[in-house]
């Protein structure tokens, strides 16, 4: 398979590749990607089935929500040929992550044949910062891809 340089084309094979599920037991959607720059748009809903004693998003499950982002936004940057599972990851809990509509999105910052450098923020519907992370991630070809 050849990378999809098409907008419209590359988001479908996203939503195909991860559908509403993006994270397991998180409904999620992706909003917007864009090739040239590695990134995506996305959103999640995320219920009280997720909460901590103090009601907010459990740390692992916000983990999952960046490493989905990140996930996303390098198979982007890929052009829908490579994912990209993480070497390592570090997060920053800036505040705590209320229950309700998340955004998220990913950025690849250097895509390379053996490593690849991403991410991802997650915000409030206010826009205010929730948590950040970093990974570095070893890209391997989607299945479908290979060739």
């Amino acid at each position: 398979m050849e990378p999809i340089s098409d907008q419209q084309a590359l988001l479908e094979r996203m939503r195909n590749l991860f559908p509403e599920d993006i994270t397991p037991g998180v409904k999620g959607q992706i909003l917007e990607v864009e090739r040239e720059s590695g990134t995506a748009t996305l959103r999640f809903d995320v219920d009280a089935s997720h909460a901590n004693q103090l009601g907010f998003v459990q740390g692992g499950t916000v983990a999952s929500l960046l490493d989905g982002c990140i996930g996303i936004a390098g198979a982007v940057k890929s052009g829908g040929v490579l994912a990209m599972p993480l070497a390592e990851m570090n997060i920053s809990y800036v505040r705590g992550v209320p229950m309700g509509r998340i955004s998220g999105k990913g950025q690849t910052l250097k895509l390379g044949k053996r490593i690849a450098f991403i991410e991802a923020s997650l915000f409030d519907d206010d826009g205010n910062l929730l948590a950040r992370a970093s990974g570095t991630a070893c890209p391997v070809s989607f299945p479908d891809a290979a060739g």
